[in-house]
């Protein structure tokens, strides 16, 4: 998510569920256009990435072993 309410990131928590927040945008690969005239046209940041950052697959991983999730 990005500026998610952080009522909606205790509603997920409370749940059970697991909250990501992005700095950025995060588009589809194919939409390298619409990304830079976001950037440009818009001032928002926003970005079309080839892989999800390590760091942030070691976020979810963490979270995800330690509540046993199957």
């Amino acid at each position: 998510m990005r500026y998610a309410p952080k009522t909606y990131n205790e509603m997920i928590w409370k749940a059970g569920g697991f909250a990501l927040i992005f700095k950025a945008q995060i588009y589809e690969l194919s939409q390298k256009e619409l990304v830079e005239r976001i950037r440009d046209k818009l001032g928002y940041e926003a970005d079309c990435p080839k892989a999800i950052p390590e760091s942030i697959i070691d976020r979810f991983n963490k979270w995800h072993n330690k509540h046993n999730i199957v």
